[in-house]
Order: structure tokens, then sequence, then C-alpha cells
């Protein structure tokens, strides 16, 4: 099955609200309408470089728009593509499901899941044996052997 075009927006509309700093530029701009990033800057602590990031990346990505006025930009959230995310969202909550896999899944309960299996061991490396005098003592022994085996080649 193809993926629409609007699954690929959303997905990407997702992965970008995926980050806090975000999700809370959104909900500042959409209670006040539009704001200006010096309007948002006093409510996080992040330097105004790494704000402009954030708000660049929801620009991007069309979660929000922006309009110059002079030399101040004001930012709001683009109401079309968070209507396509509200909209799958209140689908799940919803139980509704659009699309000819959906009635599938619809007919039958979903299989319940696999016992968990566990996680592998994580082999830790050794660590380096030092001496008394925080030399590493593999090195030295390494360091000593290919000394040996030099001086036998010269012989």
């Amino acid at each position: 099955m193809a993926v629409r075009s609007s699954d690929n927006e959303i997905s990407r509309v997702l992965s970008v609200l995926s980050e806090p700093t975000r999700i809370r530029i959104i909900r500042l701009i959409s209670g006040s309408g539009e704001l200006r990033s010096c309007d948002l800057l006093p409510e996080f602590e992040i330097t105004q470089p790494t704000l402009s990031h954030h708000l660049n990346v929801l620009l991007e990505n069309g979660v929000l728009t922006s309009r110059k006025e002079g030399r101040c930009v004001y930012f709001s959230v683009n109401k079309g593509t968070m209507s396509l995310v509200a909209e799958l969202m209140a689908g799940i909550a919803a139980g509704r499901v659009s699309g000819t896999a959906a009635k599938k899944t619809n007919a039958a309960p979903a299989p319940k899941p696999a016992a968990k299996e566990e996680a592998p061991a994580v082999i830790k490396p050794e660590k380096a044996k030092k001496d008394k005098k925080g030399k590493d003592k593999d090195k030295d022994k390494k360091k000593k052997k290919k000394d040996k085996k030099d001086k036998k080649k010269k012989k």
C-alpha cells in the first residue's frame, strides 16, 4: 500500500514535535495568536540562537508561519498543518482509522504480545591494569615483547 502524502506530512510534523521545547513554543504562540521571538525568549532558559534554531525547524516543516512587519518577525501556528495532526489523533483516540488495513484490523482482535525477551548482557571492556605510578601495565608488556622481537631480528 502506498503512503499518502498527508501521512508523510503528519510523520514529519510529529517528528519535529518530539522536542519538548518546540511543543512549549507552539503552546505559547497558539495561546497568544502570534508572537515575536523576543517575546518568547524570556519564557525559556535557552539562548537566542537556540530559540531561533527551534523556530526555523518549526517554520521549515510547516508547523509555524511567519510574517514580517518592519524589522519584526511574527510567528503563528499553521492551523492547516496542525488540523491534519489533530484529525489523526482524534481518529486514533476514537478508534476510527481509515484505510483497507484498518478494516482487517478491526475485524479480529489484536494478538497478545509475546513474552518479553531479556536483553543480552552487556560485555564491558576490561580496564587497563595500571601500576603504582599510573602507567599502563599492558602497554609496557606489549612494548617489551616488541623490543625482544626486534632484537632477535637484528641478530
